[in-house]
């Protein structure tokens, strides 16, 4: 049952007038209707009292002898139609200025309706007659070119409207939806608020009420309950408010208590001046508080016309009417005069302070207050049984202060709000409370997980997860009562269901059911599910068809593969793969460089008996650089410093490049025993694998980003579960689905078979498929919202998604984020530090080699000239080979050589040495 919270501002209408020198007052014809809910009412209808004021001004005036030319004024009441368009206002107020038998008509208080008022205005204008007006409020009437003469002791309907989008503000509503009589003042209300306050109220449905008829020109009660405010502004006069309030009663619309905002500007003399001035004292009522507004303002209309009248006859410039035959025709004379007194009156009324000036308006200059009331039930009953209403201020709007403030009476700040036990406002927009969903969801493990106890499952890592969310508390019964709910999805009904108080049915869909098709289910006119929960995504042509909740999940689309898939190649060179193509360029020209610059430090010290090319010097300086790279031993040994700095680098070098060899690629061999043959969408893009070994679901978010940005052609899938199966029986080589549940899967029911790889790519948002235009998606979405801050949709995300039975070494977290074994490969720009740091190393070896050929015993035998003869230098030569021959030393360097032939356990052994030795004392003493 609907409930709504009724804002009310009411007008009433009073009648006319009397003589002159009279004043005529304008009353509505007095009926026996009471109002059910101001307290004002309760004794007498608001016309009576206002009457009963405009007498009272009028015999106040005698009193203090307030005359024209000597004579008292008098007061003419003429009642009028409450339904009248201001035709009969207005000849009701031309038959009096015409009636020669009648005295001058000086001054009109009245009409009631501002619709009256735009028919007499113009009038009083064309012939210099004052009307002052208790109950027109419209802003239009402000217009002092078209309407100089009217004045108004209500305030205007712009500090009305003030007041009200102050109240919306104070409460945080920002919507309504809105009911106005069908008059000026009605549809004066209704421009003001959507014209100047657009951008702080918004109206969603507007009514028109036609008191003629007593009807609305759509259905009430269909209105209200699609509208997408639940509050409701009234903008219309007392009586059709009162009737507005009867048809919203009738069609149990309201419940037992309401907020109604009514004028009030009272001041305690109103009471006093009525007790002592009125002729019936038994209709004065008990309390100043059942004193009505318009009574109040009444007295203060009269009041003013009184003021100025007395002004004039002090300056000696009464007016006085010239009739005629024609009402057109006749004129107050001295209307100037008079007219620049009204508008100079001030006084403290009943009402407040009266200051009426045509400078800017027609208003009242300042003191207006509104009060706002609650309507609330009291203990006691009526004949019919039923409990009396009363109305109690809550809140004052000052209009110094502009802003609305708590009643002065500290027990009666409360408010008691429709169907709310406490006494916090209630939300502007329609709530799910007490409403009946019909929910559809799909089986999409970890968010929703479906058991149907009527089918048995023999797998035993199925049996783990089902004991696993048997344990979990919060499980959902559907319309079939073998079939059981868990998971986020689970999780997340339940939670929203405590707080919003809604009820609930829920279905499961085949699992077949296309995602596009569970979303058209929602859009359907004759729908029979009120919305859609599981993973579907938020997308722009789902959009133009449903409407979306905010999202509560957020994901990504991941590929799917086989763990050892089918069409696997070897490749031969896989033991390059640590190192880029130019780095193994770079090795290779750091070892022929090294050999280069080894034979040049080591050319110019070689043995005159070594015979060796030249080229096969450099080959050896190769084979050095190579065993150096490769931190090997070498027997070549090298007499120069710029060489051995050479070979310094060179292993610096070699143990560095070893190192990260070795430790990439083991983590290669490790990877690659797990990783899928394709590293990313990008490879599906560039053809890595055909399309028809790409397995697709139709009809689904995946489908419409892969046809739109990839390619036509795939293999066609009618469920996530077939994607499996197909995967596993090698029918296709990978698949494209969210993120989330491949890894659920991978992590919980495919051990060792299945693996998600490469990253997550094309963002969706995960939310829930409403209708077009839904009445409680504010609602929900607030709650959303509600749950991320509180973080329980965090919550249900570690519950269930982080969830695996399988070993962490067997799943696909591990290899969530690599984009394949390239991603493992040193490229030259993350090398070529350590070849420019051995660079380095030889710059500075061939420093040393210059600096040392520039010593002269690097050039002696070049510098020296010889001074022996042939004869001579034979004679040393044979000396010198006689030397060589029988020094020992060629002995020691031939048993060396043949020592390093050995094995390392078998050289230089005692016997052998000691052998050795003997040999060579025995040669020496020949």
């Amino acid at each position: 049952m609907y409930r709504f919270l009724i804002l009310l501002i009411c007008l009433i209408q009073p009648p006319d007038s009397l003589n002159t020198v009279q004043i005529l007052g304008l009353f509505p014809k007095h009926r026996n209707v009471f109002s059910r809910y101001l307290n004002a009412n309760q004794n007498s209808h608001w016309s009576i009292q206002s009457m009963e004021m405009f007498r009272t001004a009028i015999i106040l005036a005698d009193r203090y002898k307030i005359y024209v030319d000597g004579h008292p004024i008098n007061g003419t009441i003429l009642q009028t139609n409450t339904n009248s368009n201001g035709f009969a206002e207005l000849e009701l107020v031309c038959r009096s200025i015409t009636n020669t038998t009648e005295h001058d008509v000086l001054g009109v208080v009245g009409p009631t309706s501002s619709t009256s008022a735009r028919y007499l205005a113009p009038f009083a204008a064309h012939i210099g007659l004052p009307l002052v007006s208790y109950t027109a409020s419209n802003a239009d009437l402000d217009d002092t070119f078209n309407y100089p003469t009217f004045y108004r002791t209500i305030p205007s309907d712009i500090l009305t409207a003030e007041a009200i989008v102050k109240l919306f503000k104070y409460y945080s509503w920002i919507t309504c939806s809105m009911i106005i009589g069908n008059d000026d003042y009605g549809y004066g209300g209704l421009k003001l608020l959507s014209e100047n306050y657009y951008a702080n109220l918004s109206i969603q449905e507007r009514l028109v009420f036609d008191p003629r008829v007593d009807k609305f020109q759509a259905d009430l009660k269909q209105t209200l309950e699609k509208s997408r405010s639940r509050i409701i502004l009234v903008w219309a006069n007392h009586s059709s408010s009162t009737r507005i309030i009867q048809h919203a009663l009738y069609a149990k619309l309201l419940g037992n208590s309401s907020a109604i905002g009514v004028n009030e500007t009272l001041q305690k003399e109103a009471f006093n001046i009525w007790r002592n001035l009125s002729h019936d004292r038994d209709n004065v009522p008990e309390h100043v508080s059942s004193v009505s507004l318009e009574a109040m303002y009444t007295f203060d209309a009269v009041w003013a016309l009184v003021q100025a009248l007395n002004k004039s006859m002090l300056n000696n410039t009464s007016p006085s009417m010239k009739k005629s035959s024609t009402c057109f025709d006749s004129l107050l004379q001295n209307h100037d005069e008079y007219l620049m007194h009204v508008n100079n009156t001030s006084f403290f009324g009943v009402s407040g302070h009266i200051q009426l000036s045509k400078i800017n308006s027609s208003d009242r200059g300042y003191g207006t207050m509104y009060g706002l009331y609650n309507v609330q039930s009291t203990t006691l009953k009526n004949n019919r049984g039923e409990r009396e209403l009363t109305y109690i201020k809550v809140l004052t709007w000052y209009e110094t202060t502009r802003n609305w403030t708590n009643s002065t009476n500290e027990d009666n700040t409360y408010i008691i709000w429709p169907n709310n036990e406490t006494t916090q406002a209630p939300a502007d927009y329609p709530q799910l409370r007490g409403q009946h969903l019909r929910i559809l969801v799909i089986d999409a493990p970890p968010f929703v997980i479906v058991h149907n106890s009527s089918i048995p499952k023999q797998l035993s890592t199925y049996a783990k997860i089902l004991e696993r969310i048997r344990s979990n508390p919060v499980h959902l019964k559907t319309n079939d009562s073998n079939i059981l709910i868990y998971g986020f999805v689970a999780n997340f009904i339940h939670e929203l269901a405590m707080r919003m108080n809604f009820t609930y049915k829920i279905n499961v869909a085949d699992p077949s059911t296309a995602y596009h098709s569970l979303v058209a289910l929602v859009a359907e006119d004759d729908r029979q599910y009120d919305i859609v929960l599981s993973n579907i995504a938020m997308t722009s042509d789902r959009m133009l068809k449903v409407d979306f909740s905010t999202p509560f999940h957020e994901d990504t689309f991941r590929i799917i593969t086989r763990l050892n898939p089918y069409s696997s190649s070897l490749s031969l060179f896989s033991c390059f793969n640590p190192f880029t193509w130019d780095v193994w360029v770079a090795i290779f020209a750091v070892i022929i460089y090294s050999s280069i610059i080894i034979y040049v430090f080591e050319h110019q010290n070689r043995t005159i008996e070594n015979n060796q090319s030249e080229l096969k010097t450099i080959l050896i300086g190769i084979c050095h650089g190579l065993t150096s790279i490769l931190i090997m031993n070498s027997d070549i040994r090298l007499t120069t410093t710029s060489s051995r700095l050479t070979i310094l680098g060179l292993y610096a070098l070699g143990m560095i490049l070893i190192a990260i060899y070795t430790a990439n690629f083991s983590s290669f061999l490790t990877l690659n025993r797990g990783q899928s043959f394709i590293s990313g969408i990008d490879d599906i893009k560039n053809g890595v694998l055909p399309f028809s070994r790409i397995g697709i679901v139709t009809n689904s978010a995946v489908s419409d980003y892969y046809i739109r940005n990839i390619s036509t052609h795939y293999y066609s899938l009618s469920s996530v579960e077939e994607t499996y199966s197909r995967l596993l029986d090698h029918t296709i080589d990978a698949s494209i689905w969210d993120s989330s549940i491949l890894e659920y899967a991978v992590n919980n029911y495919y051990c060792n078979e299945l693996i998600v790889t490469g990253v997550g790519f094309i963002k969706s948002s995960f939310a829930i498929v409403l209708p077009k235009n839904w009445l409680y998606k504010k609602d929900l979405d607030v709650n959303i919202v509600s749950l991320r801050e509180s973080q329980k949709l965090e919550l249900f995300e570690k519950v269930w998604m982080n969830h695996r039975e399988c070993s962490s070494s067997s799943s696909s977290s591990s290899l969530n984020h690599v984009d394949g074994p390239k991603s493992e490969t040193f490229s030259i720009n993350t090398l070529g530090g350590v070849f420019l740091m051995f660079l380095i190393i030889t710059a500075i070896a061939f420093g040393f080699h210059i600096w040392n050929c520039r010593i002269p015993t690097c050039n002696l035998l070049e510098s020296d000239q010889p001074t022996l003869n042939i004869d001579q230098w034979n004679l040393l030569s044979n000396l010198v080979h006689c030397f060589d021959e029988n020094n020992g030393y060629g002995f020691v360097e031939h048993f060396i050589e043949d020592q390093n032939r050995l094995p390392l356990k078998l050289r230089f052994k005692y016997p052998s040495v000691d052998a050795n030795v003997l040999s060579i004392y025995t040669h020496i003493h020949k």
